[in-house]
């Protein structure tokens, strides 16, 4: 993995623990308050609740089992690999410590 492509990693990493962290405080709310302030069956405020938490952790097991082992490897695989990361991080162009460099 080069120096450029494990900045990315981090970056990525950081990117969805906060991903997770905000589905999990914006879960909590709508469970609490989005039933009385919404009109939002408690049920329903639940699985939604559930549902955009596990997205959040799906993305971030993504990145973690289909990106990253593959970094770094000769031939078709690395470049897919190296491209697929480019690609998320260009997601996330704009936030803090993104770098233009990194834009695929």
């Amino acid at each position: 993995m080069t120096p450029d492509q494990a900045a990315m990693v981090d970056f990525l990493r950081q990117q969805y623990a906060d991903g997770i962290d905000r589905a999990r405080s914006i879960g909590n709310m709508l469970i609490t308050e989005g039933a009385s302030r919404l009109g939002i069956p408690a049920g329903n405020a639940e699985e939604q609740a559930r549902d955009d938490l596990r997205a959040a952790e799906t993305r971030a097991r993504f990145f973690d089992e289909t990106v990253v082992p593959y970094l770094g490897t000769a031939g078709p695989t690395g470049r897919i690999a190296d491209i697929q990361l480019r690609l998320l991080a260009d997601e996330h162009r704009g936030a803090p410590d993104y770098r233009e460099e990194w834009r695929p």
